[in-house]
């Protein structure tokens, strides 16, 4: 009957052993997830900012100043008559 009585509180320890251990990994990998989810959650917010300004450049109309815009910005390029200075500075 001792025997017995122990073998089955060792059992239940056991078993609340591992309970114990399942939830706290879990635990663990339920708030490395959430911080995974807030991670994405801010690219996608910043995907979406990015869209809406390209959207917003594609609803400029196509005209010299557009083109002379994107020749700076894109190519590098600059007008015969600008003078262009340089700075290393950041």
């Amino acid at each position: 009957m001792v025997r017995t009585n122990i073998f089955v509180k060792v059992a239940v320890i056991i078993v609340i052993l591992v309970c114990l251990i399942t939830i706290l990994k879990l635990q663990i990998q339920f708030n490395s997830l959430n911080e995974e989810k807030k991670v994405l959650t801010s690219q996608v917010e910043e995907y979406r900012e990015d869209i809406e300004e390209l959207k917003a450049e594609m609803e400029r109309p196509f005209d010299d100043e557009y083109v002379i815009r994107v020749a700076r910005e894109k190519l590098g390029y600059h007008l015969p008559d600008e003078i262009i200075y340089y700075n290393d500075l950041n």
